[in-house]
């Protein structure tokens, strides 16, 4: 009875290791934007007010903010500004914004230098 016990909590034990050391190993992965996305600079916000690239921009319904960590920053606390990519729905409104990381920005300013003008 002991050692089926023991074996419950070393199998437990594996399976909550594997699930920490997953979880890391799913924040590495690489983030992939939309091909309609475009490249910009945040700024100032006010919301619902952005200025990304020296032109105002509001945000639109349900639109959503991502740190460079990919989690959710509600429009209202956003503090930060930076390189981002965003999105825009049909009425012209914000409806996506990805915070970039230092990678993530050096990728996108050479995709932007690439560009035919």
């Amino acid at each position: 009875m002991k050692e089926q016990a023991l074996k419950q909590i070393f199998r437990f034990s594996v399976v909550t290791i594997l699930v920490i050391f997953m979880n890391h190993a799913y924040g590495q992965i690489q983030r992939h934007f939309p091909e309609t996305s475009l490249v910009g600079r945040l700024t100032a916000s006010a919301f619902p007010e952005f200025v990304i690239n020296g032109q105002t921009m509001y945000m639109g319904a349900g639109g959503q903010i991502r740190d460079a960590n990919n989690l959710i920053i509600l429009p209202t606390m956003l503090d930060k500004t930076g390189f981002i990519r965003y999105e825009q729905d049909i009425m012209g409104n914000l409806h996506r914004v990805w915070f970039l990381t230092e990678e993530e920005a050096n990728q996108a300013q050479q995709e932007i230098a690439s560009q035919p003008k």
